[in-house]
């Protein structure tokens, strides 16, 4: 049995850089709905960072989707 580190270093590199894209990416969305509510409070519209944190959240939504398709082999 031989081991293909080269794969498995590979695999490991892509899983720490997905886990942390997404971290962030769900972070920056909470933060910026956040923002909106603040800034809603305040007086304003908020109309922008509640977008923008939409569209962070719902990236992060997609980055999820996309490993379940490929963890899946019936989708492709």
């Amino acid at each position: 049995m031989k081991i293909d580190w080269n794969a498995l270093l590979m695999v490991t590199g892509v899983s720490i850089v997905s886990t942390v894209v997404f971290v962030v990416l769900l972070a920056i969305g909470i933060r910026m709905v956040m923002v909106s509510r603040v800034q809603v409070k305040q007086g304003g519209t908020g109309s922008a960072a509640l977008g923008g944190g939409y569209l962070a959240i719902g990236l992060a939504a997609l980055l999820v989707l996309f490993g379940i398709y490929l963890i899946v082999p019936q989708f492709h």
